[in-house]
């Protein structure tokens, strides 16, 4: 999808520029699927589940994947690196510039939209069910989104849908789901130019400025978009936040099925932009994640903009409109060029020394 027309394309995987596509995604797993014309890469419907950015001949664009060509590339080779967590992720770790530096090392990405750490252990689990085995130090990379954590923030059925298309047994739809598929409304995180989009906001978005598109006087420099942020954010206080119990004790279970399978999970606390800071203020993620810290679970907060070469300004996406959650793709470069330097390169060489 064209980020900025928000135009459909298909690519025949054979052709030039679907080769091109399948490298910068996938690395040296796209021989694999340029073999197998019956692997299904991406997904007819609008449903959102992992959607990587991608630039092509200077042109933005998001990548809708299959749930299950994670699998069947895992059928061929076990990967180096794992990918967890929600679209926080996938939209700020830019695949393409880790194969730049890393072009033998294998990704697979089981990040998916709304993510929570039930669906991140079923993902894992059925890995297991599958017989498909994990690499010795294996490194699992969850990319979270503060939210995610909170009481409230998805239930543990959310991503059932994922579960039926895995298993090949999607059920009937009902009438609102079939409305929701005729209206897009899994697409609208990209389409921001249509009347509907001003709907969506009103009806599930109420008052805050998710999304929200930005007069371009405001953008002139970071100093001046920050202080319009600043004046968007409501003086009533927030309701206070807590952790999930539950929620921390699936994410131990996460590491403790690595540490069965000799490899480690790395929780990354992502960058979040101001606003986004507002809506989790008060909770205290630094605590809440040093708590759950052992052998093989370990927490680096990567979210300091200046440190990760990111700006607020990389959150306007994909010309005038503010994201509060995604990076664009500049800032998803810079950013994963960052963690590569300060957090991965060091994981791939302990992992290669042991």
């Amino acid at each position: 999808m064209n980020q900025s027309n928000h135009e459909l394309l298909y690519y025949d995987r054979s052709s030039k520029q679907g080769k091109e596509i399948l490298k910068k995604m996938y690395g040296s797993y796209w021989e694999y699927i340029i073999s197998d014309e019956n692997l299904q890469v991406s997904t007819p419907n609008a449903s959102e589940y992992t959607l990587p950015q991608i630039m092509l001949e200077n042109e933005a664009y998001v990548v809708r994947e299959h749930p299950d060509l994670r699998y069947k590339l895992w059928e061929q080779e076990a990967p180096d690196v794992i990918l967890l967590g929600s679209s926080i992720f996938f939209c700020d770790f830019n695949r393409a510039t880790f194969f730049e530096k890393y072009p033998n090392n294998k990704i697979l990405d089981f990040t998916t939209g709304n993510n929570t750490p039930f669906i991140a252990h079923y993902f894992m689990q059925r890995a297991d069910s599958l017989g498909l085995k994990f690499k010795n130090k294996t490194i699992v990379l969850y990319g979270m989104n503060r939210v995610e954590m909170l009481e409230g923030y998805k239930n543990r059925q959310y991503h059932d849908f994922i579960k039926h298309v895995l298993n090949d047994d999607t059920p009937e739809k009902d009438a609102g789901q079939t409305i929701a598929e005729f209206l897009n409304i899994p697409q609208l995180r990209y389409d921001v130019d249509r009347t509907l989009k001003n709907k969506y906001d009103d009806v599930f978005r109420g008052e805050n400025i998710y999304r929200k598109r930005i007069d371009y006087k405001y953008l002139k420099n970071e100093e001046v978009f920050t202080e319009y942020l600043k004046s968007l954010i409501p003086e009533k206080q927030q309701p206070e936040q807590h952790f999930n119990k539950e929620r921390i004790k699936e994410i131990e279970a996460i590491a403790h099925f690595l540490k069965e399978r000799n490899s480690n999970l790395v929780i990354l606390n992502m960058p979040q932009s101001i606003y986004n800071d507002y809506i989790t203020k008060g909770i205290d993620f630094d605590k809440e994640m040093n708590k759950i810290e052992g052998d093989n679970i370990f927490y680096v907060d990567v979210s300091d903009h200046d440190e990760y070469n990111i700006s607020e300004l990389d959150y306007i996406w994909p010309g005038n409109v503010f994201d509060p959650e995604h990076l664009n793709i500049d800032g998803a470069d810079r950013f994963t060029e960052s963690l590569i330097k300060k957090v991965v390169d060091s994981l791939l060489i302990n992992k290669e020394r042991n």
